[in-house]
């Protein structure tokens, strides 16, 4: 039996498998059981062959991970590369990303929604902002880097292009792997014009706002993108945030197993509020609620949804990972995330967990949903007295851990 590093090999010999004979998945899963291989998506599978197979020493996941932050540093280096070489008296940076070549830039405006990068961009001095500026304000350059939810993107897309001074330009830069094509179609969809130029398996695209401009493609894709009322629970959501348009199978698992909460607690990873929406339907008996998240706009959502109970909610934009939580909790519910980027990351929604637990006061409660095969019990057994699984279905199991 093979360990669980990634024996290059064994890898290439199952992904080879796993393209000749994509309908015998029963053949292939045999392959990965057999080398403990946790193998990716099929359509991820083409881009990192290199990566994958270059270092033995490192697993799938993790080689995974480095090639896709690789990918997006490229994208980001790639863009604001370019941006250097145009004159330019106001630039505005959509979802920008930290990197030195941001300080060599003048007259920038810069927006980023995630508590990490907006982080990383404030630690190398310059400021940034969760929201995009006034909308009077006409730019001469926008630059914009993708999203991974597509109608997110195409709606910054529109508004760059709704931003932008007469033969003004709108330049994106994207990783082939993250849509940059469909994205470039896209964009000559809307402007009428587009160039491209590919590098490093990213590729950098370009348009000019003229008199070929259309106005009635950027208004969908404006409404297509903004908050709206869903449906199927009556909650504001938005295009971009975890599970945006339904009620995610974990959150509605552990939903069904929380016991009336009283008392001061948290929704760590709150997104737009489901948890806290209906724990507070629920329980007459809440002093406080935390609700705590890194995204700027799911936590301007989760705002909306809780107007309610106003006068006992707290809403913190903070990084779980790095910045400080509320303390001595009598209670805490979570679905931690754990993807980085576009890439897995067990180890993001482990350190999520770890704050989880010391934000509890001694007899506090947890409760917590994760896909069955994340490995988070034998973390809560040391961080907590006692530690049980309530149900498992559908994938996902529920966790209480009492403190």
């Amino acid at each position: 039996m093979r360990n669980t590093l990634c024996d290059k090999h064994a890898v290439k010999q199952v992904v080879m498998m796993k393209m000749a004979l994509p309908e015998r998945q029963d053949i292939w899963r045999a392959e990965i059981k057999q080398f403990k291989i946790t193998l990716l998506s099929p359509r991820h599978f083409l881009s990192p062959f290199k990566l994958l197979f270059y270092s033995p020493s490192v697993t799938i996941g993790q080689s995974f991970t480095q090639f896709i932050q690789s990918q997006t540093m490229i994208a980001t280096k790639l863009l604001y590369q370019a941006a250097l070489e145009i004159p330019s008296r106001q630039t505005l940076i959509i979802n920008a990303h930290a990197h030195a070549l941001l300080t060599s830039m003048e007259s920038i405006d810069l927006q980023q929604h995630f508590k990490p990068e907006y982080t990383a961009i404030k630690n190398i001095g310059l400021s940034v902002f969760p929201a995009l500026p006034d909308t009077s304000r006409l730019y001469d350059l926008i630059l914009l880097l993708p999203a991974k939810n597509k109608q997110q993107t195409l709606g910054w897309m529109a508004e760059a292009m709704n931003r932008l001074s007469t033969n003004g330009k709108f330049m994106f830069a994207c990783a082939n792997a993250h849509g940059a094509k469909s994205y470039e179609a896209a964009l000559k969809k809307l402007a009428g014009n587009v160039s491209s130029r590919s590098k490093s398996k990213c590729r950098l695209c370009s348009a000019r706002k003229l008199s070929a401009f259309n106005a009635s493609f950027a208004a969908q894709w404006l409404e297509d993108a903004r908050p709206r009322s869903i449906e199927s629970h009556g909650m504001i959501s938005r295009p971009g945030l975890f599970s945006w348009d339904h009620a995610d199978t974990g959150s509605s698992l552990l939903i069904k197993q929380l016991p009336v909460l009283r008392g001061i607690g948290m929704d760590l990873c709150c997104g737009y509020g489901l948890l806290t929406e209906n724990i507070l339907r629920q329980s007459t008996d809440i002093k406080q609620i935390h609700l705590l998240d890194a995204d700027w706009l799911a936590l301007d959502c989760a705002r909306q949804n809780t107007t309610t109970w106003q006068n006992i909610v707290q809403w913190h934009w903070k990084d779980a990972m790095h910045n400080s939580l509320p303390k001595q909790l009598d209670w805490v519910v979570c679905n931690p995330p754990f993807h980085s980027d576009q890439s897995r990351d067990v180890g993001l929604g482990q350190s999520i967990v770890l704050h989880a637990c010391q934000s509890l006061k001694r007899g506090g409660q947890l409760y917590l949903v994760a896909n069955r095969q994340l490995p988070y019990e034998q973390l809560l057994r040391s961080e907590l007295r006692q530690c049980q699984i309530l149900v498992e279905a559908d994938g996902f199991k529920v966790i209480k851990g009492i403190r």
